[in-house]
């Protein structure tokens, strides 16, 4: 999905992709520690969640919530195949 950054100033953009990233990486930490994944299955699973789909839409503000947060959707989605 690419991300729509109309709205938004290159300064924005660069806030924006670095949260992302940050939260990204926390949220494969805790996919490691808390379901006992690869590094690899870690980012799979994320990347095909429609948590990540969220996480990547700067409109939803889902990125500058906190990883446990944010994971705690996640969690929701891998346990119940359904997104909030």
């Amino acid at each position: 999905m690419p991300i729509d950054f109309n709205h938004l100033t290159e300064e924005e953009q660069r806030d924006f992709e670095f949260l992302r990233e940050r939260k990204l990486s926390q949220l494969a930490a805790l996919l490691i520690e808390e379901r006992g994944l690869s590094f690899n299955d870690a980012f799979r699973e994320l990347y095909n969640s429609d948590t990540y789909t969220k996480l990547s839409d700067p409109r939803t503000g889902l990125y500058i919530q906190s990883a446990r947060y944010i994971y705690s959707y996640l969690e929701n989605e891998l346990n119940t195949g359904k997104s909030n």
